[in-house]
Protein backbone atom coordinates (compact mmCIF):
# COMPACT_ATOMS: atom_id res chain seq x y z
CA UNK A 1 0.00 0.00 0.00
CA UNK A 2 1.39 3.43 -1.38
CA UNK A 3 1.64 6.86 1.07
CA UNK A 4 -1.17 8.20 -1.83
CA UNK A 5 -3.56 5.18 -1.30
CA UNK A 6 -2.98 5.22 2.74
CA UNK A 7 -3.81 8.96 3.59
CA UNK A 8 -7.13 8.40 1.38
CA UNK A 9 -7.91 5.95 3.89
CA UNK A 10 -6.68 7.60 7.31
CA UNK A 11 -9.47 9.61 7.73
CA UNK A 12 -12.27 7.12 7.33
CA UNK A 13 -10.55 5.06 9.50
CA UNK A 14 -10.06 7.73 12.18
CA UNK A 15 -14.04 8.47 11.93
CA UNK A 16 -14.68 4.92 12.53
CA UNK A 17 -13.18 4.36 15.66
CA UNK A 18 -14.37 8.18 16.72
CA UNK A 19 -18.11 6.66 16.51
CA UNK A 20 -17.56 3.38 17.57
CA UNK A 21 -16.04 4.92 20.84
CA UNK A 22 -19.30 6.50 21.32
CA UNK A 23 -20.43 2.92 21.92
CA UNK A 24 -18.39 2.38 24.55
CA UNK A 25 -19.18 5.35 26.53
CA UNK A 26 -21.59 5.13 29.84
CA UNK A 27 -25.05 5.82 29.07
CA UNK A 28 -26.23 9.07 30.95
CA UNK A 29 -27.18 8.33 34.41
CA UNK A 30 -29.89 9.98 36.91
CA UNK A 31 -28.94 13.38 38.01
CA UNK A 32 -27.26 13.29 41.36
CA UNK A 33 -28.68 15.75 43.85
CA UNK A 34 -26.34 18.65 45.85
CA UNK A 35 -24.94 17.61 49.06
CA UNK A 36 -25.96 20.30 50.87
CA UNK A 37 -29.76 21.46 52.27
CA UNK A 38 -31.16 24.35 51.19
CA UNK A 39 -32.88 24.53 53.94
CA UNK A 40 -30.84 27.86 55.58
CA UNK A 41 -31.89 28.24 59.50
CA UNK A 42 -33.14 31.49 60.91
CA UNK A 43 -33.32 30.47 64.32
CA UNK A 44 -29.84 30.55 65.14
CA UNK A 45 -30.70 32.97 68.56
CA UNK A 46 -27.60 30.37 70.92
CA UNK A 47 -24.98 31.62 68.18
CA UNK A 48 -26.16 35.28 68.71
CA UNK A 49 -27.39 35.61 64.96
CA UNK A 50 -30.63 36.14 63.82
CA UNK A 51 -31.57 35.04 60.49
CA UNK A 52 -34.49 36.86 58.26
CA UNK A 53 -35.37 34.76 54.78
CA UNK A 54 -34.30 36.65 51.28
CA UNK A 55 -36.06 36.56 48.34
CA UNK A 56 -33.57 36.19 44.71
CA UNK A 57 -33.91 39.07 42.51
CA UNK A 58 -35.95 39.01 39.12
CA UNK A 59 -32.36 39.93 37.23
CA UNK A 60 -30.89 37.00 38.85
CA UNK A 61 -33.54 34.63 37.30
CA UNK A 62 -33.70 35.87 34.54
CA UNK A 63 -30.07 35.40 33.22
CA UNK A 64 -29.92 31.56 34.77
CA UNK A 65 -31.69 28.47 33.69
CA UNK A 66 -35.32 28.76 35.00
CA UNK A 67 -35.20 25.37 37.21
CA UNK A 68 -32.68 26.94 39.05
CA UNK A 69 -33.19 26.58 42.65
CA UNK A 70 -32.32 29.40 45.18
CA UNK A 71 -32.07 29.69 49.23
CA UNK A 72 -31.02 33.03 50.82
CA UNK A 73 -31.13 34.31 53.97
CA UNK A 74 -29.51 38.00 55.79
CA UNK A 75 -28.10 36.76 59.28
CA UNK A 76 -27.07 40.00 61.96
CA UNK A 77 -24.99 39.83 65.18
CA UNK A 78 -24.73 42.48 66.91
CA UNK A 79 -21.11 43.17 68.19
CA UNK A 80 -19.61 45.78 70.71
CA UNK A 81 -17.49 48.47 69.74
CA UNK A 82 -15.09 47.61 72.16
CA UNK A 83 -14.39 45.75 75.20
CA UNK A 84 -14.98 49.28 76.84
CA UNK A 85 -18.11 50.21 75.53
CA UNK A 86 -21.70 49.05 75.60
CA UNK A 87 -22.41 50.59 72.29
CA UNK A 88 -23.25 48.01 69.67
CA UNK A 89 -22.78 47.71 66.30
CA UNK A 90 -24.87 45.57 63.74
CA UNK A 91 -22.66 42.67 61.67
CA UNK A 92 -24.73 41.65 58.65
CA UNK A 93 -23.79 38.37 56.50
CA UNK A 94 -25.82 37.64 53.26
CA UNK A 95 -26.21 34.35 52.57
CA UNK A 96 -26.97 32.43 49.41
CA UNK A 97 -27.41 28.87 48.33
CA UNK A 98 -28.19 28.62 44.46
CA UNK A 99 -28.61 25.13 42.65
CA UNK A 100 -28.10 24.10 39.11
CA UNK A 101 -31.01 23.04 37.34
CA UNK A 102 -30.74 20.35 35.06
CA UNK A 103 -29.12 22.35 32.21
CA UNK A 104 -25.78 22.88 34.34
CA UNK A 105 -23.86 24.82 31.83
CA UNK A 106 -26.18 27.86 32.11
CA UNK A 107 -27.85 27.36 36.12
CA UNK A 108 -24.55 28.70 38.24
CA UNK A 109 -21.18 30.61 37.49
CA UNK A 110 -18.63 31.83 39.90
CA UNK A 111 -19.09 34.98 41.80
CA UNK A 112 -16.72 36.79 39.98
CA UNK A 113 -19.06 36.95 37.14
CA UNK A 114 -22.03 38.79 38.90
CA UNK A 115 -20.46 40.86 41.69
CA UNK A 116 -19.68 43.01 39.08
CA UNK A 117 -23.18 43.48 37.43
CA UNK A 118 -24.15 44.46 41.23
CA UNK A 119 -21.92 47.60 41.34
CA UNK A 120 -19.07 45.89 42.59
CA UNK A 121 -15.15 46.84 41.69
CA UNK A 122 -11.76 45.67 42.39
CA UNK A 123 -12.41 42.08 42.86
CA UNK A 124 -9.18 40.60 44.60
CA UNK A 125 -9.31 36.83 45.50
CA UNK A 126 -7.23 34.39 47.05
CA UNK A 127 -7.73 30.69 48.36
CA UNK A 128 -8.29 30.26 52.54
CA UNK A 129 -9.01 27.48 54.69
CA UNK A 130 -11.96 27.75 56.86
CA UNK A 131 -12.23 25.83 60.04
CA UNK A 132 -15.92 23.80 60.11
CA UNK A 133 -16.91 22.67 63.60
CA UNK A 134 -16.46 18.91 63.99
CA UNK A 135 -15.04 18.55 60.33
CA UNK A 136 -11.79 20.22 60.39
CA UNK A 137 -11.11 23.13 57.57
CA UNK A 138 -12.20 23.34 53.91
CA UNK A 139 -10.94 25.40 51.22
CA UNK A 140 -13.26 28.09 49.70
CA UNK A 141 -11.97 31.10 47.61
CA UNK A 142 -12.31 34.78 48.97
CA UNK A 143 -13.34 37.82 46.98
CA UNK A 144 -12.42 41.08 48.84
CA UNK A 145 -14.57 44.38 46.67
CA UNK A 146 -15.57 47.66 46.78
CA UNK A 147 -18.91 48.91 46.09
CA UNK A 148 -20.58 52.89 45.81
CA UNK A 149 -24.11 51.85 47.38
CA UNK A 150 -25.08 55.82 46.15
CA UNK A 151 -24.56 55.43 42.68
CA UNK A 152 -27.24 58.40 42.04
CA UNK A 153 -25.26 60.56 44.53
CA UNK A 154 -23.17 63.26 43.56
CA UNK A 155 -20.50 62.29 46.14
CA UNK A 156 -19.55 58.00 46.47
CA UNK A 157 -20.16 56.29 49.28
CA UNK A 158 -17.83 53.32 49.18
CA UNK A 159 -18.02 50.20 51.00
CA UNK A 160 -15.68 47.38 51.61
CA UNK A 161 -16.76 43.58 51.51
CA UNK A 162 -15.58 40.00 51.62
CA UNK A 163 -17.18 37.10 49.81
CA UNK A 164 -16.70 33.63 50.11
CA UNK A 165 -17.73 30.89 48.18
CA UNK A 166 -17.70 27.24 47.76
CA UNK A 167 -19.36 24.38 44.98
CA UNK A 168 -20.37 21.33 45.97
CA UNK A 169 -21.82 18.60 44.28
CA UNK A 170 -22.83 14.93 44.93
CA UNK A 171 -19.96 14.01 45.94
CA UNK A 172 -17.42 16.74 46.03
CA UNK A 173 -16.63 20.12 47.48
CA UNK A 174 -13.98 22.88 45.31
CA UNK A 175 -13.32 26.39 45.50
CA UNK A 176 -12.60 26.55 42.39
CA UNK A 177 -14.81 26.72 39.31
CA UNK A 178 -12.51 25.13 36.34
CA UNK A 179 -12.04 22.21 39.08
CA UNK A 180 -15.59 22.02 39.20
CA UNK A 181 -16.17 21.48 35.31
CA UNK A 182 -12.78 19.07 35.20
CA UNK A 183 -15.10 17.27 37.74
CA UNK A 184 -17.79 17.06 35.71
CA UNK A 185 -16.54 16.15 32.59
CA UNK A 186 -14.57 12.98 34.53
CA UNK A 187 -18.44 12.13 35.82
CA UNK A 188 -19.88 12.34 32.55
CA UNK A 189 -17.15 10.26 30.47
CA UNK A 190 -16.28 7.58 32.90
CA UNK A 191 -18.93 7.17 35.41
CA UNK A 192 -22.18 8.15 33.16
CA UNK A 193 -23.25 10.61 36.14
CA UNK A 194 -24.01 14.19 36.23
CA UNK A 195 -24.15 16.01 39.65
CA UNK A 196 -26.37 18.75 40.82
CA UNK A 197 -23.91 21.70 42.14
CA UNK A 198 -24.94 24.19 44.46
CA UNK A 199 -22.44 27.30 44.94
CA UNK A 200 -22.81 28.13 48.65
CA UNK A 201 -21.43 32.06 49.10
CA UNK A 202 -21.20 34.26 51.90
CA UNK A 203 -21.08 38.42 51.79
CA UNK A 204 -20.16 41.02 54.84
CA UNK A 205 -19.51 44.99 54.49
CA UNK A 206 -17.10 46.03 57.05
CA UNK A 207 -15.40 49.39 57.17
CA UNK A 208 -14.87 52.62 59.02
CA UNK A 209 -17.91 53.94 57.90
CA UNK A 210 -20.01 50.98 58.99
CA UNK A 211 -17.56 50.47 62.41
CA UNK A 212 -17.06 47.03 61.35
CA UNK A 213 -13.26 45.97 61.45
CA UNK A 214 -11.86 43.92 59.17
CA UNK A 215 -10.44 41.46 61.23
CA UNK A 216 -14.08 40.95 63.51
CA UNK A 217 -16.00 40.90 59.98
CA UNK A 218 -13.95 37.92 58.91
CA UNK A 219 -13.80 36.23 62.12
CA UNK A 220 -17.51 36.47 62.12
CA UNK A 221 -18.26 35.92 58.94
CA UNK A 222 -16.14 32.20 59.40
CA UNK A 223 -17.94 31.51 62.31
CA UNK A 224 -20.69 31.95 60.96
CA UNK A 225 -19.58 29.88 57.77
CA UNK A 226 -18.98 26.99 60.74
CA UNK A 227 -21.86 26.87 62.13
CA UNK A 228 -23.99 26.73 58.59
CA UNK A 229 -21.82 24.21 56.84
CA UNK A 230 -21.81 21.87 59.68
CA UNK A 231 -25.55 21.75 59.93
CA UNK A 232 -26.68 21.97 55.78
CA UNK A 233 -23.74 19.93 54.58
CA UNK A 234 -24.48 15.93 54.09
CA UNK A 235 -20.62 15.21 55.02
CA UNK A 236 -21.43 11.57 55.04
CA UNK A 237 -21.46 11.36 50.86
CA UNK A 238 -18.89 13.79 49.96
CA UNK A 239 -15.72 12.33 48.95
CA UNK A 240 -13.60 15.14 49.19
Amino acid sequence: MNIKTLKILIIPFLLSVMLGGTYLMPRRGEVQDSSISMDLPTGMNPYGWHGTRRQESEQERGILAPDTEFSKADYVQELPISLDATETVPVLCRVSIVKSGHDLNNSIHRPERCLPAQGHFNLTGTTVDVPVEGRGTIRMTKLKSQQNIAPDHPQPVILDSMHYYVFIGHRHMTEDHLIRTLMDMKDRVLHGMDQRWCYFQISTTYGDKIRVPEEKAREQTERLISQLLSQLVKWDELNR
